[in-house]
């Protein structure tokens, strides 16, 4: 209930108040978009050749997908995950999967093969859907691999192996019935009848995966209708329409990347112009040559487009949708939209990214002062996690919030164990609120490291450093950076007689975690030199930081290293 200590933004309007269930997305967009363009790929699995998808494409790609899974008795509620680059593949399967009422599972394909299993046995997958090839990798292969590891787990499909024949195969008016005959029982529900966010966001529909503070990465289970919702919400934040054309490398298996850059373009009726894995002389090309109008990429990549030796020779003039200080708006053919700003907001995994946010027309001086009002129908409290008291306005404590995109529970958790018995996510995020009702995040109560876009748990890192031999103690820090907001720093007090060799450290945990975990710095600590507390039972991380940064500070003016 919404009180004198609870700020709540605006009710749910337009379309994001219409809003179906993510199973019903593809097929809406199409009765609304038609032959509008959506998609735009270069296959590297097709020799580079251009895919090109309208909204009745992508609608028609995912019941073909969906007919496959009906055909291989995939049920309501099975998990199955989708394990693929950015490609219009990515995207359908994913709505098919929610389309016939099952529960798609979306994984990083940065994972190595253990944490693949890890999440493949915490969710129950029982299919993946893949592709043979990525970069030096070869997800097919390896999901095949799990088979039997993975106790759920036992079907297999790739883009670039079976994915054509089984779709043939499919391609049967009875599964037409069926996936249709699915969709009207999965619909979600929206209206204000029912008790509690989490029932008006219909079905299990969702899983995305975010580092938490635990030790292995965070499942995070969205209902049918929250992600859609908050494709609409910011769609309007981001003011786009059908004239957007969206060039964006965050893969879709962030909420970044599938909300905020992804569906948000699609529900404005825009164009998704998809780059598989970023490179930035293939987007500089895409760019030009798909005259692109918004670009939505992560600042080192920002940077390593104006590294290369085409940005300045790059027809960028199309750009319209840059913000003042980024570097496109230096770029000597950009002559962007001086009324639209990047949105500046507050938002998180658990919330389909954005959940407070200055829309991009609400000018500079506006989105200097703080993160953002609440998005429609979205509630916050302010509270003090010691005395479980609500605060008031301009007292800083942890940031609670509720509402229509709110996840419905974590993976392994019942939703009573992951919210308030208000119905509140206590986020352990610090911040306030102010007389203007916007939200204010000064800084986050966990320990998270946040580099290049991605959340990274120390935990999870020192749990895998656990089992490395040459090992005694190892702690993981974050050490702010100008190029990467953050960097994971290993600080290691190597085992009795072992090397210190950070290479060695690095390839270990290449093996066990997604690659953008690796610490980009491992420094070596003699017996004793971590400070610990008197106790010796924890580590004193602000010493330690202290030690890091200065460790760093030495190496990079060439002076002598400290132990």
């Amino acid at each position: 209930m919404t009180g004198p200590s609870t700020i709540a933004g605006p009710p749910l309007t337009g379309a994001a108040a219409r809003a179906g269930g993510l199973g019903e997305f593809a097929f809406d967009l199409a009765s609304s978009y038609g032959n509008a363009p959506a998609l735009v790929f270069d296959d590297p699995l097709a020799h580079d050749r251009t895919t090109r998808w309208t909204y009745r494409d992508l609608a028609t790609q995912v019941r073909s997908i969906a007919r496959g899974l009906v055909a291989d008795g995939v049920t309501v509620g099975e998990p199955v995950a989708v394990a693929m680059g950015n490609r219009p593949e990515s995207l359908a399967a994913t709505l098919a999967v929610a389309a016939i009422g099952a529960l798609p599972v979306l994984v990083s394909t940065f994972a190595p093969p253990p944490e693949l299993a890890a999440m493949f046995t915490a969710t129950g997958v029982t299919t993946v859907l893949t592709q043979t090839r990525l970069l030096r990798r070869r997800p097919a292969e390896e999901a095949t691999g799990l088979i039997g590891a993975v106790p759920t787990l036992h079907t297999v499909h790739a883009v670039g192996d079976d994915w054509d024949d089984w779709l043939a195969r499919a391609h049967r008016a009875e599964l037409d019935a069926e996936v249709d005959a699915r969709a009207t029982t999965t619909r979600s529900d929206t209206g204000a009848g029912a008790d509690s966010w989490s029932e008006r966001t219909g079905n299990d529909a969702l899983v995305l995966f975010s580092s938490g503070t635990s030790s292995t990465p965070k499942g995070i289970v969205h209902g049918s209708g929250g992600p859609v919702i908050a494709a609409f919400l910011q769609a309007d934040v981001f003011a786009r329409g059908p004239s957007t054309r969206m060039w964006s490398p965050l893969p879709m298996f962030w909420s970044a990347g599938f909300m905020s850059a992804t569906t948000a373009t699609l529900a404005a009726g825009g164009t998704c112009i998809l780059q598989e894995t970023f490179e930035p002389g293939a987007a500089l090309e895409l760019m030009d040559r798909e005259r692109i109008t918004e670009p939505y990429l992560l600042p080192h990549q920002a940077r390593a487009l104006t590294d290369d030796p085409a940005w300045g020779h790059t027809d960028l003039s199309s750009l319209r949708q840059v913000f003042g200080k980024s570097v496109f708006s230096r770029h000597p053919g950009v002559q962007g939209d001086p009324a639209w700003n990047m949105p500046v907001g507050y938002g998180m995994t658990e919330t389909c990214a954005l959940f407070a946010a200055h829309r991009a027309d609400a000018g500079r001086e506006t989105m200097r002062r703080s993160h953002g009002p609440l998005l429609a129908g979205n509630e916050l409290r302010v509270v003090d996690p010691e005395r479980n008291a609500v605060l008031d306005i301009g007292i800083e404590g942890e940031l609670c919030v509720r509402g229509p995109s709110l996840m419905r529970r974590y993976v392994g958790k019942a939703a009573a164990d992951c919210f308030d018995t208000d119905g509140f996510l206590h986020t352990g995020d610090v911040g306030f609120r102010d007389e203007r009702g916007e939200i204010h995040f000064t800084g986050r109560a966990t320990s998270m490291i946040k580099t290049d876009g991605a959340n990274v748990s120390p935990a999870e890192i020192e749990v895998a450093l656990r089992g490395c031999p040459e090992v005694r103690l190892a702690r993981v820090v974050g050490i702010p950076d100008v190029d990467h907001d953050e960097i994971v720093v290993a600080c290691v007090t190597p085992a009795d007689g072992a090397p210190r060799d950070a290479q060695r450290i690095r390839a270990f945990l290449a093996e066990r975690v997604a690659s953008y975990k690796v610490p980009r710095q491992v420094l070596f600590f003699d017996d004793g030199t971590i400070p610990m507390t008197n106790a010796g039972s924890k580590v004193r991380d602000p010493e330690l930081i202290a030690l890091v940064e200065q460790r760093l500070a030495t190496e990079r003016t060439g002076g002598a290293s400290v132990p």
